[in-house]
């Protein structure tokens, strides 16, 4: 069996949705520069204390909220095993 890297879907948002109301609670764990698609996008990873993270991208055309996803305890994102 190989360990791989779960594929992060990113979702657009829009407002006070409830997506970004599930962020409650959630840290910056770091910012730096991304894309979405084609576009430049700045990219804010988040997690909360439970070492799960988000990545909350902000582009020209609107935010995206990237899928769930557990982190290692060196902040690393988990392993998944076919």
């Amino acid at each position: 069996m190989k360990a791989m890297k779960k594929k992060i879907i990113n979702k657009r948002v829009n407002g006070d949705s409830e997506e970004l109301h599930a962020l409650k609670g959630f840290k910056v764990l770091a910012v730096g520069n991304g894309t979405i698609g084609e576009e430049c996008a700045l990219s804010i990873m988040l997690m909360n204390e439970n070492n799960v993270a988000v990545d909350l991208s902000i582009t020209e055309e609107g935010a995206y909220l990237s899928d769930f996803y557990a982190l290692t305890e060196d902040m690393i994102p988990r392993t998944y095993e076919d």
